[in-house]
């Protein structure tokens, strides 16, 4: 007999107002501890008790615009409402740990995580970092196997395909594979979590402690803005919290451009290996 399924997403016609304005103009409404997203030419999706997505496509949406939203805000609110703390960020292992990198779009996680996997790092998940507690550790939970990257970002990369499924949306990103260990088919142990910043001078860490840990993985978890629309704010400061307290937080701060990303790759190897204490 099948398990029944955590979530369930169902495509069907609901009552919803189209949003005015250019493609991409997003809305979102909250209803009874529900999220209802419209995105003008994509469709209507909402999400509701941590369970249950419903998808309408607009005429003539894209596969993979659709998707985009799916797996992305959606997913996010399922998240938030399921009491689990989704952090804006892509992971590897190294040293048998997890390493996280958080921040915003474009900062680089997913082609920081690709040249990781290229020097050996097993690949766990991109973009969102699903957390959770076990035992007296933090574990990330594995994603699918691929990551976002733009023509730029893929050009860097040994043997990338030319030939990839587009992700959607405006950035001009595809889906690049990666080879996914059969070791982190489970939650992988979090060792460290980076938080990537733009700064002048050569790749550096500073390790951040307490309430700033703590703010630093707040302003940084996955649709932060739709976890306090939906009441959830305090949930988020305290998930946040307690991996703060379990999980050495460092501010990753670097010169923004390609150019700089072996450097960067050198000092996280270094890093990683550090005891974690």
């Amino acid at each position: 007999m099948m398990d029944e399924p955590d979530v369930v997403i169902r495509q069907e016609p609901w009552s919803v107002v189209d949003v005015e304005g250019e493609p991409y103009s997003a809305r979102s409404v909250v209803e009874a501890g529900g999220l209802k997203l419209l995105v003008h030419g994509v469709g209507s999706y909402s999400a509701d008790h941590g369970s249950l997505i419903r998808v309408q496509p607009a005429p003539g949406a894209k596969a993979e615009d659709l998707r985009l939203y799916l797996m992305g805000a959606l997913m996010g609110v399922i998240l938030h409402q399921r009491g689990v703390f989704p952090l804006h960020a892509s992971c590897v292992a190294l040293n048998g740990f997890g390493v996280a990198f958080a921040g915003r779009s474009g900062a680089g996680k997913s082609t920081l995580v690709a040249a990781l996997v290229h020097r050996g790092a097993a690949f766990v998940t991109d973009d969102i970092s699903v957390m959770t507690q076990s035992g007296g550790g933090i574990s990330v939970w594995p994603g699918a196997a691929r990551v976002k990257l733009d023509e730029s970002a893929l050009a860097r990369l040994p043997g990338s395909a030319s030939d990839l499924e587009p992700a959607g949306g405006t950035r001009g990103k595809y889906h690049l594979p990666m080879d996914s260990s059969s070791e982190w088919m489970t939650p992988v142990p979090l060792g460290r979590v980076y938080l990537i910043t733009d700064g002048e001078g050569p790749p550096r860490l500073e390790q951040l402690t307490g309430l700033e840990a703590i703010s630093a993985l707040v302003d940084e978890t996955y649709f932060l803005a739709y976890a306090g629309a939906l009441g959830l704010a305090s949930q988020v400061f305290r998930l946040a919290a307690t991996v703060a307290r379990i999980v050495p937080v460092f501010r990753l701060v670097r010169p923004h451009g390609l150019e700089h990303l072996p450097a960067v790759v050198e000092l996280i190897e270094r890093n990683a290996s550090l005891p974690r204490g």
